[in-house]
């Protein structure tokens, strides 16, 4: 990391909450500028896949990568490219080999995408769906006509295992792979054995401790940085100035960015026009700053 960089993020819903890139940010704005200067642009969409597979009972067909990737890519000019799909691309059915097709196809044509636009391809493997969060009553067995997100295979986890393993055998095509799936399996069986009613967020979607383990993997995959604390932001964001700083720029520029480069979700966020934004995100991250040192001379 020897250079200032470029890095954009594109995946689905867990993407585009953004609260792993968002640590990531905290470490990285109070850090300078002692380190090079690194720009995190979130692109995730929620709902959207690599496979342009959507579940007949979505409320709406699933946004796809690929009709805004070319944009997504030439707007931004990332260096590096993380991306994060799987989660929704099985659309929560059994495993099947049409659908496990059709993610590999697209996945590869993501990254093929990347690589031609002059970025470094990062994949991560998708986290875990954890049905012991969910409502047992919601949860399918094998052998029904329909599923979806809000009805899923009770063992959908075991179709993203598949994926993911999948992923890892792509060593020789991308430029980075970050294995998120085991440390979150292995966060999730401690928290719960530490509390047996543990609820990992929604079970699709991380908590804030599972976020931490995505960006602490990131940090390690990506930076060479371990980071053997975790910050007191991460359970009590409300309690550091900082964070809410630096979770205020991400949110603003966040949806900046994903309304500037356009997407086909039906819902969008309320953005200021993307120049804006970054101006205002410029004068966020100089508060950052000095709020970071007064904090530091204060303890």
């Amino acid at each position: 990391m020897a250079d200032a960089k470029t890095i954009v993020f594109l995946g689905d819903s867990i993407t585009d909450e953004g609260t792993y890139i968002s640590f990531l940010d905290a470490h990285f704005l109070q850090s300078a500028p002692s380190v090079p200067r690194l720009t995190l642009i979130n692109l995730g969409v929620s709902s959207e896949t690599a496979s342009g597979l959507s579940e007949p009972d979505h409320p709406f067909p699933r946004p796809c990568v690929h009709e805004r990737l070319d944009r997504a890519l030439s707007e931004s000019r990332p260096d590096w490219v993380v991306i994060c799909y799987g989660m929704n691309d099985g659309i929560y059915y059994p495993f099947a080999e049409e659908r496990f097709e059709a993610y590999k196809d697209g996945m590869l044509k993501v990254i093929g995408a990347v690589q031609r636009a002059g970025a470094k391809a990062i994949v991560m493997t998708p986290p875990p769906f954890d049905a012991s969060t969910l409502d047992e009553s919601i949860l399918l067995p094998e052998g029904e006509e329909k599923y979806s997100y809000s009805a899923p295979y009770a063992q959908y986890n075991s179709v993203l295992g598949r994926y993911s393993d999948w992923l890892l055998t792509l060593g020789s095509v991308v430029d980075g792979i970050v294995p998120i799936r085991e440390p979150l399996l292995r966060y999730i069986a401690d928290e719960r054995s530490k509390d047996p009613g543990y609820r990992y967020g929604d079970g699709i979607h991380p908590d804030a401790g599972g976020h931490w383990i995505i960006a602490k993997t990131l940090f390690k995959r990506l930076f060479e940085i371990d980071m053997e604390n975790t910050p007191a932001y991460v359970s009590q964001p409300e309690k550091s100035p900082v964070y809410q700083l630096v979770w205020e720029r991400h949110r603003l520029l966040s949806a900046a960015w994903k309304e500037h480069v356009g997407h086909t979700n039906e819902n969008k966020d309320v953005a200021l026009p993307l120049d804006i934004a970054i101006l205002r995100g410029e004068e966020l991250a100089t508060r950052i700053g000095e709020l970071s040192k007064e904090t530091v001379r204060e303890s």
